[in-house]
């Protein structure tokens, strides 16, 4: 076997390898046709590879040829399935057919320069398309999906620079040609691995996301809360504001729950939040701390002004319609406030709130009680 076969047998299974672990890959979100246009690509270039290992004629060259661009389109279909932008098919479908026609028609003639030419224009262009899907159009870039823009930027710039190098001198095309050779596979290989290495992140994402909230209300839960309260309190301190921690519990919950069912019970907990954190402000911390008791966390304000705040919340759940199998179920909570100081343990202050929490109970619920 010739050192040029053996080229063309390592990218084929490179690209293989890369196929079957695409087949691997699940989406969280439950939309797969972004990884199975992806991996149906990878399994057509890798075949693209395969047929340059044996003597073929002019026909499997433009087979070949073909099934290569079904890789770089196939990257196309990926790209908008993943940025969640609605595939232009007629554009897909019709400049996929176009670039086949001229490929297989300059591959007949064997007119090695125009074919590169050709991919140093149409191909560079696909990529910017790419480039602006996941820089602009894509929610939630992550760092694989901005190291995917770096790879498709880098390899444009190579496509462009060999086909003006044929152009200029035969000793620089030269020097490109051996480049582009190494650059093919690092780039096919660098495609898989962060395309699918964004799933990875994404999913991992979403699964720290799910671990620090609440299920049912979408707030904060308790380690959620916790994890926050630790960095957001330091920030405020850094920069000299007051932290006042709230702790409020809804009244004779108990009640509710054997009255109306658990069902009642969770639809009076989810208005509570909704009720309550329309009313916050924007870098208050929220959270639900467990079954029927919240925290909160304002930062900037003195015990006065943050009850002040509390009392608006107060009478927001005492005042909100909530209505369960046509039956109006009236909800009310009691509060307990207290600064959080820098020199204070969390759970110093914790201990404050919860007994100011305890006395507004004692003293007749749906108030709100200050300890300094």
């Amino acid at each position: 076997m010739t050192p040029e076969q053996i080229y063309f047998l390592t990218l084929g299974l490179l690209n293989l390898v890369v196929a079957l672990a695409g087949s691997r890959i699940k989406d969280l979100d439950g939309k797969p046709a972004s990884i199975h246009f992806l991996t149906f690509g990878f399994l057509a270039f890798s075949i693209s590879w395969f047929l340059y290992v044996f003597e073929i004629g002019i026909i499997f060259k433009i087979i070949s040829a073909i099934l290569s661009l079904i890789f770089i389109w196939g990257i196309v279909l990926f790209s908008f399935n993943r940025c969640e932008k609605k595939v232009p098919w007629l554009f897909i479908i019709a400049g996929f057919l176009l670039h086949s026609c001229l490929q297989g028609y300059l591959t007949y003639k064997n007119d090695f320069t125009a074919v590169l030419h050709l991919s140093g224009v149409i191909i560079p262009s696909i990529f910017l398309i790419i480039i602006y899907l996941f820089f602009k159009v894509k929610k939630e870039r992550n760092s694989s999906d901005t190291t995917l823009i770096y790879v498709f930027l880098i390899m444009s710039i190579v496509l462009i620079s060999r086909s003006i190098a044929l152009e200029i001198s035969e000793d620089f095309f030269a020097i490109t040609k051996i480049t582009s050779q190494a650059i093919w596979p690092a780039f096919s290989v660098a495609v898989g691995v962060f395309s699918f290495l964004s799933f990875t992140e994404e999913a991992q994402g979403k699964l720290k996301i799910e671990s620090i909230t609440d299920s049912l209300t979408g707030i904060l839960n308790r380690r959620g809360f916790i994890e926050e309260l630790k960095d957001k309190t330091e920030e405020a301190w850094v920069s000299n504001q007051k932290v006042t921690l709230v702790m409020f519990d809804l009244d004779h919950f108990k009640n509710i729950n054997d009255t109306h069912g658990h069902d009642g019970g969770d639809l009076v907990l989810k208005k509570c939040a909704q009720q309550t954190k329309i009313r916050l402000r924007e870098g208050d911390l929220f959270g639900r701390y467990g079954g029927e008791e919240f925290v909160i966390l304002l930062f900037g304000v003195d015990l006065r002004k943050a009850q002040s705040i509390t009392e608006r919340m107060r009478v927001g759940i005492e005042q909100m319609n909530c209505t369960y199998k046509k039956n109006e179920i009236k909800v009310t909570a009691s509060f307990g406030l207290a600064e959080m100081k820098e020199s204070d343990e969390f759970v110093e202050t914790f201990i404050k709130v919860d007994n100011a929490l305890y006395e507004a109970k004692n003293n007749g619920r749906n108030r709100i009680e200050v300890r300094l």
